[in-house]
């Protein structure tokens, strides 16, 4: 169950420890028994080796802060992670259990409660990180997808780390979209807040979705946070219903609007990067309703997709991730950050997302409620329906 075959306790053989580095490892648990999570972790805080410890925890069935605290403050190594819908362990979807990414590299954490504003996290950024500033530094980001000013603090991480650092998180929480403690960090878990870990290393990123867009151009006129209230200066539900039923011969409803908007997002436009993806999950009194914001006097396009074309996305994102490998990096993994709208939206056939993605390589990671990265040098955007795959 440990699997600790990985574990290195001698560099007698510096070549065979020179192919080690090479390796991204993946241990997973899906006993309740939360012993044997607890000796897994004794054993790699006390290996030289691992450096930092990725800990994703799946919402069915997982344990508690009281149950965790105890493993999480005695663990002397760097954690940060979060819960998520569902987790992906050697390129199967797994609805449980917990998922530890031992790193070989030591990230500099760091939680924020983002129940304060922007700039009280920009200048805890600069307390903490003010000598993160390599060019060739990456980040892991991990945010409450129901955190109050989830967006400000995101705008506050751009402007600190800047265009040049490589981004690569995700939106935790719980598909019952309650309010619940899901970032992970050494001090336990925490609610409305987010965890970051730098480090001075380049990652191969490649982000993409596979959705194509079909209307014309619409200006989102009014807004209200996460609620698009007007298109075009129409009522926005009113006029995405004229879009989408003259499209699928469909009649969109409040009552069919989930079963139906699923292979219909909004994409917002941009220059020379992939469309950000918007996921409508609710209308009410003519407006529509996302996860993560869409800000007034965008331009954005109604999207469509289909298993194929998902697929196809899932294999470009592979593409660009492995054109940028280099020798330093793992050869024979991938950490995958998807979207769980996209397992709901092709269900069972899900599976044929993992096989493109994994042929030839490991693939761990998460099915997130929102993906986070950056693409090349543009922006750092919080993503919906959109797959992020890296390497380091």
């Amino acid at each position: 169950m440990l699997a600790l075959k990985w574990l290195i306790h001698s560099h007698n053989n510096k070549a065979q420890f020179n192919n080690i580095l090479n390796v991204m490892r993946a241990l997973y648990f899906s006993d309740k028994d939360i012993s044997k999570l607890n000796e897994c972790l004794k054993q790699l805080d006390k290996e030289k080796e691992t450096k930092s410890i990725l800990f994703l925890m799946a919402d069915a069935e997982h344990y508690s802060d009281d149950e965790l605290m105890p493993l999480l403050n005695t663990c002397s190594t760097p954690i940060l992670g979060g819960l998520f819908p569902e987790l992906i362990f050697e390129g199967k979807r797994k609805k449980k259990g917990v998922l530890l990414l031992p790193l070989l590299f030591e990230l500099k954490t760091q939680v924020f409660d983002l129940s304060q504003n922007g700039d009280v996290c920009l200048k805890q950024m600069e307390a903490i990180h003010k000598d993160s500033m390599n060019q060739l530094s990456s980040l892991f980001v991990f945010v409450d997808s129901l955190a109050s000013r989830k967006s400000q603090f995101m705008e506050s991480l751009f402007n600190f780390f800047g265009v040049n650092t490589t981004y690569i998180g995700g939106s935790a929480g719980s598909l019952s979209f309650e309010k619940l403690a899901c970032i992970i960090s050494n001090k336990g878990i925490h609610k409305n807040a987010a965890v970051i870990g730098w480090v001075n290393k380049k990652m191969a990123l490649g982000v993409a979705h596979g959705w194509k867009s079909f209307s014309e151009i619409l200006k989102v006129t009014e807004t209200d946070k996460n609620i698009v209230k007007t298109l075009n200066w129409k009522p926005a539900f009113q006029i995405y219903k004229e879009i989408i039923d003259s499209h699928s011969g469909l009649k969109l409803t409040t009552d069919n609007f989930s079963e139906i908007v699923e292979s219909y997002p909004l994409g917002i436009e941009k220059l020379d990067a992939e469309m950000i993806v918007r996921d409508p999950f609710k209308c009410c009194n003519n407006e529509l309703h996302f996860i993560d914001s869409i800000q007034q006097g965008e331009y954005v396009k109604v999207l469509h997709g289909d298993l194929e074309s998902l697929i196809e996305g899932a294999s470009v994102a592979r593409e660009r991730a492995l054109s940028q490998l280099d020798k330093e990096m793992a050869q024979d993994s991938i950490f995958c950050i998807d979207c769980i709208s996209r397992v709901i939206f092709m269900k069972d056939l899900y599976s044929k997302e993992l096989e493109v993605i994994s042929k030839n390589k490991k693939v761990s990671g998460v099915l997130t409620i929102g993906e986070i990265a950056n693409e090349g040098d543009s922006f750092l955007e919080i993503y919906n329906k959109t797959i992020v795959l890296a390497v380091w």
